[in-house]
């Protein structure tokens, strides 16, 4: 019964970038958490939206800069099909309109790439322990 409870407790997670080296970069610090299951990875905002629809993830790490869609369109698709997911915005844009942006865009979270990598996995730890309550984007 334990195993269950287990089970149904882990979020899904699905990595959104364009670099193959933050992608492996998140891997690599997420594979040690329990409580998040990496479901899949993208590469451009117009796969990630596919793979949304079709694997219902609870949490997107999101890039900004991406070729095809970028981080800001598939930020509103994402919201407007699927508004219950959590989105974490990480860019090595970190500027003031770039983040405001991405509020009104409904990001649930902003960090930057440089400095604030490991606050956003422990976010991440903490959301799926349901250890917070989820809080906007300030």
């Amino acid at each position: 019964m334990a195993e269950l409870k287990k089970k149904n407790s882990v979020k899904k997670l699905l990595i959104v970038d364009d670099s193959q080296e933050i992608r492996e970069g998140l891997k690599r610090l997420i594979v040690d958490l329990p409580s998040i299951e990496l479901i899949g990875e993208a590469g451009d905002g117009g796969s990630a939206l596919n793979m949304i629809d079709k694997l219902n993830p609870d949490f997107v790490t999101l890039d900004l800069k991406m070729p095809g869609l970028n981080g800001i369109i598939t930020l509103l698709e994402i919201k407007k099909r699927h508004p219950r997911i959590i989105v974490l915005i990480l860019t090595n844009f970190p500027f003031e309109h770039y983040k405001e942006a991405c509020k009104s865009a409904g990001a649930d979270y902003f960090f930057d790439k440089s400095n604030e990598f490991e606050q956003m996995i422990e976010t991440l730890k903490m959301l799926s322990n349901d250890s917070i309550s989820k809080k906007k984007l300030n």
